[in-house]
């Protein structure tokens, strides 16, 4: 089989062997791909250097299998966005996410044009967090796993600004107590409301609805570890 230019991004790459190297791929047409990279890591590579993350390329590949060959690569005609320090270590943080959420050939087109519009949006730091959310939020609701922000799970009321609700995954949102511990994320109504029209304002909600995300995407995750996750131990402020 072969494929020609197709939009891509590179999630994750690894050497292999003295020269080469494999490329987990994010691709609009064909989903997520593994392709192998024959002597791209070579001193005398003209396709090395275009292999970056983060940067959308033109790919074709041939070959059937688990992991095809990578045969031409150019870089897309826009320009690649400028990530540094917090930007980039929370587009690592989502190309993660990517890598472990997505299974391999499944297409998803609406999720690669909500990551690429992520890794331009990621470029204004001071919203770092938010846009971060808002992708987890939608990729969720692309995978089939929509969050119920709007009504009681228990009590199939909608949901009210002025009372708090303990998160409980695959159920929803159930009214709580504040003061009483609660071992679920818990968030006022008036956060889950925000969430829903995607309209995070104040550093209460922030808080609240990082400790949602944080809870579902670790149990979506199961016992897989985030590697970029660490790299926000360090910084005094956390973003995933």
């Amino acid at each position: 089989m072969r494929v020609e230019t197709q939009i891509a991004y590179i999630l994750h790459k690894r050497a292999f062997r003295d020269s080469s190297q494999i490329l987990d791929v994010f691709t609009r047409e064909h989903g997520r791909i593994s392709l192998m990279s024959r002597g791209s890591r070579g001193a005398k590579s003209r396709t090395g250097g275009l292999l970056q993350i983060f940067r959308p390329l033109l790919v074709g590949w041939q070959g059937r299998g688990e992991m095809p060959f990578l045969n031409s690569v150019e870089m897309a005609d826009i320009k690649a966005p400028m990530l540094t320090g917090k930007s980039q270590m929370s587009a690592m943080y989502v190309n993660e996410l990517l890598v472990y959420l997505l299974h391999k050939n499944d297409v998803h087109t609406e999720i690669f044009d909500q990551y690429h519009n992520c890794l331009y949006d990621l470029k204004e730091t001071s919203n770092v967090e938010i846009v971060l959310r808002l992708f987890e939020k939608e990729l969720l609701q692309q995978l089939g796993f929509g969050l119920n922000l709007v009504v009681d799970a228990d009590s199939g009321k909608p949901v009210r600004e002025d009372a708090y609700y303990a998160y409980h995954f695959e159920h929803g949102p159930v009214l709580c107590e504040k003061k009483r511990a609660q071992k679920n994320p818990v968030l006022s109504g008036l956060s889950l409301l925000a969430f829903e029209r995607n309209e995070i304002e104040t550093q209460q909600q922030r808080s609240e609805i990082k400790q949602l995300m944080r809870y579902m995407m670790a149990e979506h995750l199961g016992h897989k570890k985030l590697k970029s996750r660490e790299l926000f131990r360090k910084p005094t402020t956390h973003y995933c």
